[in-house]
């Protein structure tokens, strides 16, 4: 065998280091949910409703909370179902616009930056998910992209493959130092 590694050696090499980064997301991913006390600390924001102070496709950082310390202002995540919308349904991240007490329970009036009205009903403390802490501009478009079934999944295993190739054929094309033999891909057992 030459300097040169083989091309087997250079595609595991590359398998290793994608496999790597995906256990650098996860385990950043399982810190995240430790820190922030909330098993989802990111989420992508799938509508318009909350610009200009949230666009679609920004990626928001949320925290556990206590929904007594909320306040009007504050953003939250709560549960679709508050709506009228199926269970499992994605979250809601709007703006709380006014808080009740009525007989020791409270209730949160929410509203989207940019829609027209308040959103219907009242929230409880028991749909709160988080508070949103902070934010990232566009990178919740990658989990959009991965919501998308077909083209999204798709483009990802399209994405590792093309990495894959491109990283083999360069390694294969590219020019050999001074006094090295020429890799031989033939070889015997």
């Amino acid at each position: 065998m030459t300097q040169d590694k083989s091309w087997k050696r250079e595609l595991a090499e590359d398998i290793a280091v994608i496999a790597l980064a995906l256990v650098v997301i996860w385990g950043t991913g399982i810190g995240l949910q430790f820190y922030l006390q909330t098993p989802t600390p990111l989420l992508a924001v799938e509508s318009e409703s909350m610009e200009p102070v949230l666009y679609r496709g920004d990626f928001v950082i949320v925290r556990a909370v206590d929904p007594a310390t909320l306040q009007v202002g504050d953003i939250i995540i709560y549960k679709a179902e508050s709506l009228g919308f199926p269970p499992g349904s994605a979250s809601i991240v709007h703006r709380i616009i006014e808080i009740q007490e009525v007989s020791g329970q409270l209730y949160f009036f929410t509203k989207g930056d940019n829609n027209p009205g308040p959103d219907y009903g009242n929230r409880t403390a028991d749909d709160i998910l988080a508070k949103v802490i902070g934010s990232v501009r566009y990178l919740g478009f990658l989990t959009l992209l991965l919501l998308e079934p077909i083209v999204g999944w798709s483009s990802v295993i399209v994405l590792i493959v093309v990495f894959l190739v491109t990283s083999v054929l360069c390694d294969s094309f590219s020019p050999k130092k001074e006094g090295e033999e020429p890799e031989n891909n033939e070889q015997s057992s």
